[in-house]
């Protein structure tokens, strides 16, 4: 039977990985590829492939740092760190060079598996900070990854949650006229490349 102790750790931890979905990078990278004149309606279908990308490298690098105790190599997150900043660039760039085109050709194969790897690579940039707050002291092996995939299972229901708001707001600007879509979608662009810059700058 499960303890009342290792019930509010698993509370908890859904509920660090619902905010944690919410993180600026994950966010903004998000909004980038679903603000894409090609991707109207699709931010959930993304999200829902990155929380998967997210949370199946976190579980793996549970099951070796807590089960195989085999940690994960110190510079692989730092490494992941300026990736995020380089993908951040690059859907930023994307959507201005989409834009500019101003084109709406069906998403390709590539871009439509690119929101699962994308998520990988967050998963592994943020590995660092997620198994710090793990409360390791308080948990066997098996305990410490089951914990895992209840965050990871949080982070997918926060990324759902902001794809389908950040379709409904698309679509219900739209419905207020296109003039207002490409200045969102234009900012869009511009806050990515500007974040991911400054993410290079500090990773």
């Amino acid at each position: 039977m499960m303890s009342f102790g290792f019930l509010s750790v698993l509370v908890a931890g859904l509920g660090m990985g619902i905010l944690h979905a919410f993180d600026p990078d994950h966010v903004m990278t998000m909004s980038s590829l679903g603000a894409r004149p090609d991707s109207r309606g699709a931010t959930k279908r993304y999200a829902f492939s990155w929380g998967i990308g997210h949370g199946g490298i976190l579980v793996i690098a549970a099951l070796a740092l807590l089960v195989f105790e085999a940690p994960m190599p110190e510079t692989l997150p730092k490494g992941a760190e300026r990736i995020v900043g380089v993908i951040l660039i690059a859907a930023g760039g994307s959507l201005a060079l989409a834009l500019w085109r101003g084109s709406t050709p069906e998403p390709s194969a590539t871009r439509t598996r690119a929101p699962f790897l994308i998520g990988m690579v967050h998963g592994t940039a943020g590995s660092a900070a997620v198994f710090a707050l793990l409360p390791i002291g308080m948990l066997s092996p098996i305990q410490g990854v089951f914990y895992i995939l209840v965050f990871s299972f949080g982070v997918l229901v926060g990324m759902m949650g902001f794809g389908h708001g950040f379709d409904r707001i698309q679509t219900l600007i739209s419905k207020r006229g296109q003039a207002f879509v490409r200045p969102l979608r234009g900012g869009v662009a511009v806050l990515a490349i500007g974040m991911g810059s400054y993410w290079l700058v500090g990773a």
